[in-house]
């Protein structure tokens, strides 16, 4: 005998029903992170990445090379063709990414701005880098550095990067990019305030703000005849 409930739907088949709801269920779940995954947000970013690897592949497509061999890379943050002494988050990217392309392209890399210590301060992670390390690579012949420059336009933003040898100022490599501008690009393009400080002015507590200078990459043509070049990473 069939056990048949109030809206004619076998007993039997509830099992099946409840199965088929939550296959159901999943299948929706997952088209809704594909979705989410394939935002133009998201999109835009991994636009972003591949950029940085197609700027890499240029600077490196003929490795290995003997005209590169022993020489270790530097990357520094990319500044604004229109002011050398300023930089952005786009720029301090450029310069972070490439890192990783030189790296995972089997070129040497090397971090210059450890500061030799760890800094631990209470109620803020644990600071291994420093923001204005000054690296002299005078006398250096192994070093290389990754400089570039960024340009935005209306509709574009174009980014220049050259692999240089530090002991001299001589281009060995270089690499060029045209970047929509897309509303991730426009945001990263846009150079941050320089850092504030503040100081105490009269009793009652006002104080004056106080704007430091962008410390970006800058190489006088005195720098590079003397073979010496310092590096101060842009704000």
């Amino acid at each position: 005998m069939r056990l048949v409930n109030i809206n004619g739907v076998g007993m039997d088949m509830l099992p099946r029903l409840f199965m088929a709801c939550a296959l159901v269920l999943v299948l929706l779940t997952g088209c809704a992170q594909k979705q989410t995954a394939l935002s133009p947000g998201y999109t835009d970013a991994v636009e972003v990445k591949l950029k940085s690897r197609e700027l890499a592949d240029q600077m490196l497509a003929t490795m290995p090379n003997d005209a590169l061999e022993g020489f270790v890379a530097m990357p520094t943050s990319f500044v604004d063709q229109n002011n050398t002494s300023r930089t952005s988050p786009l720029g301090r990217l450029l310069a972070e990414s490439l890192f990783y392309e030189f790296n995972q392209r089997g070129f040497p890399t090397r971090e210059y701005r450890l500061n030799g210590a760890i800094s631990v301060q209470g109620g803020r992670d644990d600071l291994a880098l420093a923001a204005n390390q000054v690296v002299s690579t005078n006398g250096q012949k192994w070093a290389a550095l990754v400089v570039g420059t960024y340009y935005v336009d209306k509709d574009a933003t174009f980014i220049n990067a050259r692999l240089v040898r530090a002991s001299d100022g001589l281009v060995l490599r270089t690499g060029q990019l045209v970047l929509v501008n897309t509303p991730i690009i426009q945001r990263m393009a846009q150079s941050v305030p320089p850092v504030m400080a503040t100081r105490p002015q009269k009793a009652s507590g006002e104080s004056v703000k106080k704007y430091s200078p962008f410390n970006g990459l800058y190489t006088p043509a005195a720098a590079i005849g003397s073979g010496s070049m310092n590096i101060r990473q842009a704000r």
